[in-house]
């Protein structure tokens, strides 16, 4: 049976309903991508209220819509960064569509923009806002052509990803898909802006900055999907970018390991299995970093870079209850080197990241593990309780490989403890009608050397985030 791509309108991951739309995914209930690996925006999905979302028109039909939303909250917890807890954040999203052509913008404002230190643009400005997304997409009934700003997560989770995520600022790229029977292709390419480029290198903007990604995935119904991601970030001084990585046919791991083109590899595995039952789904990515051949040459010799994202999923394993109801086990895990590079590489602006931040994850060394319970007890919202253990150490993306007590060219430890962190925690979401919505966490939880400076036990650390959103979504004009 073909499995056609959906061309229907997406919303901004970016999008208030994105922890409903998380929960969706999580039972399996969400639309999208084919494979169910690619995630470019929040789509209706057969949980919650049908009101909720954002209403797919049906083929052939035109229009113009626009949706402004307010959201309003704070983050209270013992060791929070910002002056202020609070925050405001405002977003207008508009799109237009005309038989197979699509054009979407969407602006964002927030005042949490004043303590970002990546803000890419000018952080004393009373009103800090950006273009999160603005494309213009071709549909059709198997893949769609992008051109422009748009979010994505690449793997088997649409709120994060090992290789490419909306962890970083948006960047402009030309995206294609195809989509036959049993399988789903996509191919990326992005020149990154050389604005304030010295976030993302070690000697300023000598280079220009190239990112190309392609990903295969195979699927056999609802029982197995598996598919495997390359993806480069590769460098030119004033030159036109390397054909052998722009090509979406090309192994980037041959052309990469064999000298061929120079550049920071990034593998990727992903995969999403139903072990003989349908209610159970095994999903996760696993990301390498700088791919050992062997180890003749000093460069070599380094220690493989890597990151798990993995999880456990279980849909309503208690028959008796008529409510839906999930259990899942997560873990992720990212080496202390995932993303970073060499000094003489990151000279060369080969670190795996936009504007100071990963393209991936937004954390390298460290590790989380979650058991989750969630019940959706009505249609207008959900609850759920979890433990969580989460480790950091003292690496960061932008961490340097400088030592001269080791080998040149080879990653060092830092030597700083890490930081860790047990909590016993409740989420909730809450949707009234068309015009509010309510999102929170709360946890207890102990913390020991805190920001990865020696403490001698564990101590107290409560924390809460609450946001409330105003948003209308019922304007709309039928184009001719």
């Amino acid at each position: 049976m073909l499995v056609v791509h959906s061309a229907a309108s997406a919303l901004p991951l970016g999008n208030w309903r994105l922890p409903f739309f998380v929960i969706a995914a999580d039972f399996e209930l969400s639309s999208g991508a084919p494979s169910r690996m690619f995630w470019d925006g929040i789509e209706s999905a057969a949980l919650f209220d049908a009101a909720l979302w954002m209403e797919d028109p049906p083929p052939g039909k035109h229009f113009w819509r626009i949706e402004p939303a307010i959201t309003g909250g704070g983050a209270f917890s013992e060791g929070s960064a910002e002056e202020t807890p609070f925050f405001l954040h405002g977003d207008l999203y508009h799109e237009a569509r005309y038989r197979l052509l699509r054009i979407g913008q969407a602006l964002d404002v927030d005042t949490r923009y004043r303590y970002d230190d990546y803000y890419p643009a000018h952080p004393d400005r009373f009103a800090r806002g950006r273009i999160e997304e603005a494309f213009l997409q071709l549909d059709w009934s198997n893949g769609f052509v992008n051109i422009g700003r748009k979010q994505r997560s690449w793997g088997p989770f649409p709120d994060r990803s090992l290789i490419l995520s909306a962890n970083p600022y948006s960047y402009d790229a030309v995206e294609w898909s195809f989509c036959g029977g049993f399988f789903e292709f996509r191919h990326l390419f992005a020149p990154f802006s050389v604005f304030r480029s010295g976030w993302d290198s070690d000697n300023g903007e000598e280079y220009d900055r190239y990112l190309t990604a392609h990903s295969l995935n195979l699927f056999f119904g609802k029982w197995v999907t598996v598919g495997i991601t390359e993806s480069v970030l590769f460098t030119r001084r004033g030159s036109f970018p390397d054909l052998q990585y722009i090509n979406p046919a090309s192994i980037y791991s041959v052309v990469n390991t064999n000298q061929e083109g120079a550049g920071n590899l990034m593998l990727g595995f992903q995969w999403n299995i139903h072990p003989a039952v349908e209610s159970i789904s095994l999903r996760g990515q696993v990301a390498i970093d700088d791919f050992q051949v062997d180890d003749e040459l000093v460069t070599d010799q380094e220690p493989m870079h890597w990151g798990v994202d993995a999880g456990i999923f279980w849909r309503d394993p208690v028959r008796t209850l008529t409510l839906r109801h999930l259990l899942k086990l997560e873990f992720t895990y990212a080496s202390p080197w995932l993303y970073t590079v060499s000094d003489e590489n990151a000279g060369r602006g080969e670190r795996y990241i936009h504007g100071g931040k990963s393209l991936g994850l937004p954390f390298t060394d460290g590790s989380r593990l979650r058991l989750g319970a969630l019940a959706v007890p009505g249609r207008f919202g959900a609850c759920g309780v979890a433990l969580s253990m989460t480790q950091r150490g003292g690496n960061t993306e932008l961490s340097s490989w400088r030592d001269a007590d080791h080998t040149p060219g080879l990653p060092f430890d830092t030597g700083d403890p890490a930081e860790r962190r047990f909590a016993i925690g409740a989420e909730g979401c809450l949707y009234y009608k068309d015009y509010l919505h309510l999102n929170g966490y709360g946890d207890f939880g102990w913390i020991r050397n805190r920001g990865n400076r020696l403490t001698e036990g564990y101590t107290f650390d409560p924390a809460v985030t609450v946001a409330v959103s105003v948003h209308f979504s019922d304007c709309s004009i039928r184009l001719p």
